[in-house]
């Protein structure tokens, strides 16, 4: 019997926060989840909980006025909070990338796609620019471009929306990294095309062998992609399994009522019930449960006293105490 290997990416206890006129304003709060090898984290989670965030903070890339509050991000068992620019730098891009949620605005319009696939292979494999190139021509042609030799001359405006997420994807894994960070790559796609590139990364991570940190606030779209998935709400995680946990059998009633928002095929309904209320801001969050107020379970103590995590089975935990005293 073969020993597990240890896991790829290891957060434990990730606390981010913004600097503001009246102190440190808390955004994430004491997060943690590890990625293994080869295997899909699905981060779920509305707007504004904190998912791109924790992202962010992995490379070193947060906005000026945030930091890492506490805790640890560990790439291989190496610490990655507080690691120098030059070592961060070879890391970025190389054992790590982000596919960002657009694509027009996150590739240069001034460069064409072939130099800006073949710019990581250079930086941090050591090519020529004529290796390099030839090699992101490959790596065109691997994300399912047709007739990747002219496209690689084309600049993105020349792009449909759907060639440009695969040319992100191209570059993104140039260079083979460890670990791929998947910002809501399919949000600005119509649904045909967000299949195909669902498909895609499905098809390129069982080729390289990559893990993948994949965003989303969708669960249709995560269903399709996850191994194990964590759900954010207000900067924490409040439920976290495997795939068939959470969406079989979800416990925390936030999770319950995002998985309700979802459309479904087998399932005809006039109209999709939506979560009232709104996600609380990092200024406003209460002392309790932050779902309290929009909870249709919640009692005295969920507004009272913030639950903490509970293990539910060996791979399903949740932080409610409807869970907790049920």
């Amino acid at each position: 019997m073969t020993a597990k290997q240890p896991p790829v990416l290891e957060v434990e206890h990730l606390s981010i926060g913004f600097e503001s006129d009246s102190g440190i304003l808390s955004v994430v709060e004491d997060i943690s989840f590890s990625l293994n090898s080869g295997e899909t984290l699905a981060l779920v989670g509305e707007s504004g909980c904190g998912k791109s965030l924790t992202a962010l903070a992995m490379l070193q890339l947060l906005p000026p006025f945030g930091k890492v509050l506490s805790g640890s991000i560990k790439l291989h068992g190496k610490e990655l909070v507080g690691l120098a620019d030059s070592s961060m730098e070879a890391i970025r891009g190389n054992q790590i990338s982000m596919i960002f949620q657009e694509p027009m605005s996150a590739l240069n319009p001034v460069f064409t796609v072939g130099q800006q696939v073949a710019e990581p292979l250079i930086l941090h494999k050591d090519m020529s620019p004529s290796e390099a190139y030839q090699r992101a021509i490959e790596m065109l042609e691997a994300v399912g471009i047709p007739d990747p030799i002219s496209r690689a001359n084309n600049y993105p405006h020349q792009l449909s929306g759907g060639m440009r997420q695969r040319v992100m994807i191209a570059i993104a894994l140039a260079c083979e990294p460890d670990i791929l960070i998947a910002d809501e790559p399919t949000t600005a796609l119509d649904v045909t095309i967000q299949a195909q590139i669902l498909d895609l990364m499905h098809d390129l991570q069982e080729k390289f062998g990559t893990s993948i940190l994949f965003i989303s606030h969708d669960f249709g779209v995560v269903s399709r992609m996850a191994d194990e998935i964590a759900v954010m709400y207000a900067g924490r995680v409040i439920e976290q399994g495997t795939a068939t946990d959470v969406l079989v059998e979800p416990k925390h009633p936030y999770t319950t009522a995002l998985l309700n928002t979802t459309p479904r095929i087998d399932i005809s309904v006039d109209r999709l019930p939506a979560i009232p209320g709104r996600v609380p801001t990092p200024a406003e969050r209460p002392q309790g449960c932050c779902f309290a107020p929009r909870c249709s379970l919640a009692s005295d103590i969920c507004s009272s006293e913030r639950p903490m995590s509970i293990q539910l089975t060996d791979s399903h935990s949740a932080a409610c105490y409807e869970v907790g005293h049920g």
